[in-house]
């Protein structure tokens, strides 16, 4: 069926046409009129999805666009933020919202609840497809009731942005306030440990001692060389004596030839010696120049042999002295390593206590960073939500339209009538132009009337 047979069955059947039409409007018209009016009033946001952190000024690469305004819209229709719009609003209190309570639950259950359910269901959420702006509206029964609900809801959602911003930071900063109070605990033990430490050993954290100690014990050893030179110099000169003694071959000693008294002495006992030679060449040996000739050779030779014994018990002594002070040298060297060596080690576990001390300070300091670090982000109060338009009372009601809803109305009324005409026309057919006798009767037509025109009344 053309348009043109559609046309003509309508207009066959016009009461048919215009009742449903008519019916369609009325009931349209109806429901306007019960319809309650509706006010619907806008506010709108902006997301930013790249900033920078406010405590480091370093950039956060933002989420992509569409996940990050699906996020924010599931938070605007949660429970929590119609939770927040109730406490602002008081609205457990109103008595409207009390009676509609008490009217669908009888006044059981928690009304609060009960408000967050519907008002999460209610809210509408718009956000945009190639931008980040979210758009919130909240139905009212007037402009100024939306426009407050509205803007309520703005309010309520940027306070839960801020929440969940610094939630999870105050939760990091009460764990890094107990983990502070313990590397504090650290702190103080290992440096209550070192003080201990060194007022035990008397050593405060400076190694000027250990280098005086370090430095006696290197002057020690060097008067200990000296001393060891000395003995070791008095055993081979008294080893040098023993031997010319005992092959009296003292003339080339070097303690005869540099002690002065025995050069004298030997010269004396050369000249007496001589004198003494000639005085026997001349004299029998009772003559008395013969006598006190050998007895001045004899005198001589005696303090000369007495002077030998003085400087060989001189140098017995010498070696006997060097001995002695090699071994206190021994002793004192001995004793100042044994004391360097105390103190090297007691020192080391100062070192060690020392360490203890420096680590748990450089763990403190980096927790005690982050930690203020972490209790700056959680007092933070800057989101990244930002209000565009905040909602106005509405001139206009979203609900109903008339104009719109009676433009819908007659256009689908058009399309319900020209059906009903159809389905009536085909469950009872009729002739209606001269093409529908071949097709419905299945003759031929010879001929056509025209149809006379009226006559207009003289």
């Amino acid at each position: 069926m053309n348009l043109m047979e559609i046309w003509r069955v309508c207009w066959s059947r016009r009461r048919r046409f215009v009742t449903v039409l008519v019916s369609i409007l009325m009931l349209v018209a109806l429901v306007i009129l019960i319809m309650p009016t509706t006010y619907l009033a806008e506010s709108s946001l902006v997301i930013d999805t790249k900033s920078t952190d406010p405590i480091t000024g370093t950039a956060i690469p933002g989420d992509l666009n569409t996940t990050i305004l699906a996020t924010q819209t599931d938070i605007i229709q949660s429970r929590n933020v119609a939770l927040k719009v109730i406490d602002q609003l008081h609205l457990t209190k109103d008595p409207i919202y009390i009676a509609k309570f008490n009217s669908a639950t009888d006044g059981i259950g928690s009304m609060r609840d009960w408000l967050a359910a519907k008002f999460a269901d209610k809210v509408v959420v718009k956000p945009g497809k190639e931008s980040n702006v979210i758009n919130i509206s909240f139905p009212g029964k007037d402009g100024e009731t939306s426009a407050t609900l509205t803007n309520a809801y703005t309010e309520a959602y940027i306070q839960t942005s801020l929440e969940l911003q610094a939630d999870p930071e105050l939760r990091q900063s009460k764990w890094f306030d107990q983990q502070m109070a313990q590397l504090r605990q650290r702190v103080d033990a290992a440096q209550k440990r070192l003080a201990d430490a060194q007022r035990s050993t008397n050593i405060v954290g400076t190694s000027d001692h250990i280098d005086v100690d370090t430095a006696k014990l290197t002057e020690i050893s060097t008067q200990l060389v000296t001393a060891q030179q000395a003995l070791y110099s008095s055993r081979d000169r008294l080893e040098q004596m023993n031997q010319a003694l005992a092959k009296n071959e003292i003339d080339a000693l070097p303690d005869i030839l540099g002690n002065a008294l025995l050069q004298t002495l030997k010269t004396d006992l050369a000249r007496a010696e001589a004198t003494f030679a000639e005085v026997s060449s001349r004299f029998d040996h009772n003559h008395p120049q013969y006598l006190a000739a050998e007895a001045e050779v004899k005198t001589i030779r005696a303090k000369l042999a007495t002077e030998i014994e003085t400087v060989r018990g001189s140098i017995i002594q010498s070696a006997q002295i060097s001995q002695r002070q090699v071994a206190e040298l021994e002793k004192a060297q001995a004793q100042q390593k044994q004391a360097l060596i105390e103190e090297q080690r007691k020192r080391d576990s100062l070192d060690v206590l020392n360490r203890e001390v420096e680590s748990a300070q450089r763990a403190y300091d980096a927790g005690l960073q982050r930690t203020n670090q972490v209790r700056l982000e959680s007092q933070i109060d800057q989101s990244t939500v930002a209000v565009l338009n905040t909602a106005v009372p509405p001139f206009n009601p979203a609900r109903p339209r008339p104009l719109l809803y009676m433009i819908l109305a007659f256009a689908f009324g058009l399309i319900c009538a020209a059906a009903a005409c159809v389905m009536t026309e085909m469950g009872d057919k009729r002739v209606r132009l001269s093409s529908d006798i071949p097709q419905y009767m299945g003759l031929l037509v010879l001929a056509e009337i025209p149809r006379l025109a009226r006559r207009k009344p003289v």
